[in-house]
C-alpha cells in the first residue's frame, strides 16, 4: 500500500466520523418519525406509519408512527407478503384501499393489537436507486379519501421518493464513516478506528466533527437539489480516499 500524506488522511477521516455520528440508526428514525408526523398532518389521517424491509428482504418492521396505535406499531414485524403495506412492497405499487373490512390483503390482526383499526389506507412503497423496496409509507383514514384519491397517491408517491433519498444518504453516511474510512485512518489495521482517529485528529475536536455533521445534515434536508449536492461531495470523498488506498 502506498504511503498516505497524514494531513489528507486526518481531513477525510475526520469527514467520515463527523458524518457516520450524523446517520447512526437513532438519526435515521428521528428523520423518518418526523416525516410520517408532517405526511399525517398533511392528509389529516388519523394515524401514518413507516414500516422498512429488514435486510432478509422478507420481512417489515415499522419503525416510525404518529397518531393513533403509533406506539403499539413501532417495532412489529410482519412477512412481506401480509398485510396492505405488504402488497405494497411486493408489487412496488401504490394503492388506496377505501374499506379494508372487505379486503382479504389487510392484516387485522395487527390492526386489532394497536387498539386502532382503520377504515381506508393509503400505501406507497419507498424504491431506492437499485429499485428495490426499502419501506412503506402507510397513511391511515386520511380526511381526503372521499374526494380525489388520483392526488392523494401522487402526493404519497412524492413523499416517498424524498423519504428513499434520506435513507440513500443515511446508508452512504454510514459507509463512508464506518467502512472506507476505517482503512484510512489505521492503513495497516492494527488498532480500532477510535484510536486511529484520536491518534490523526485529537481528541479535543468533538465540538468541530459534530458542527461539520450537522452542516451536511442541514445542507441535505434543504431540499432535493441540496440533498444531491450533499451526495454528490460524499462521493467525490469517497473516489479520493480510494485513490489515497
Amino acid at each position: 500500500m502506498p504511503a498516505i500524506d497524514p494531513a489528507a488522511a486526518a481531513l477525510v477521516a475526520r469527514l467520515g466520523d463527523a458524518l457516520g455520528a450524523a446517520t447512526r440508526p437513532f438519526a435515521l428514525e428521528q428523520e423518518l418519525q418526523a416525516a410520517v408526523s408532517r405526511v399525517r398532518q398533511v392528509y389529516g389521517a388519523v394515524a401514518c406509519s413507516f414500516a422498512q424491509v429488514e435486510p432478509d428482504g422478507a420481512t417489515l418492521r415499522f419503525v416510525a408512527a404518529d397518531g393513533a396505535g403509533a406506539e403499539a406499531i413501532v417495532g412489529v414485524t410482519l412477512p412481506v407478503s401480509r398485510g396492505i403495506a405488504g402488497w405494497a412492497a411486493l408489487s412496488g405499487e401504490a394503492i388506496l384501499v377505501a374499506d379494508v373490512a372487505s379486503d382479504d390483503r389487510f392484516a387485522r390482526d395487527v390492526a386489532e393489537a394497536t387498539d386502532y383499526v382503520p377504515s381506508a389506507i393509503l400505501a406507497a412503497p419507498v424504491v431506492d436507486e437499485h429499485g428495490e423496496t426499502a419501506g412503506v409509507i402507510e397513511v391511515l383514514d386520511p380526511a381526503t379519501r372521499h374526494s380525489d384519491s388520483g392526488q392523494d397517491l401522487a402526493v404519497l408517491g412524492l413523499v416517498a421518493d424524498q423519504l428513499a433519498s434520506v435513507i440513500r444518504l443515511a446508508a452512504l453516511y454510514d459507509a463512508l464513516g464506518t467502512g472506507l474510512l476505517r482503512t484510512l485512518a489505521d492503513p495497516d489495521q492494527e488498532g480500532t478506528f477510535e484510536e486511529g482517529i484520536a491518534a490523526l485528529v485529537g481528541e479535543d475536536e468533538g465540538a468541530g466533527l459534530t458542527s461539520l455533521a450537522h452542516a451536511f445534515r442541514e445542507l441535505a434536508e434543504r431540499g432535493p437539489n441540496e440533498a444531491r449536492l450533499a451526495e454528490r461531495v460524499l462521493r467525490e470523498v469517497a473516489t479520493y480516499a480510494s485513490r489515497r488506498r
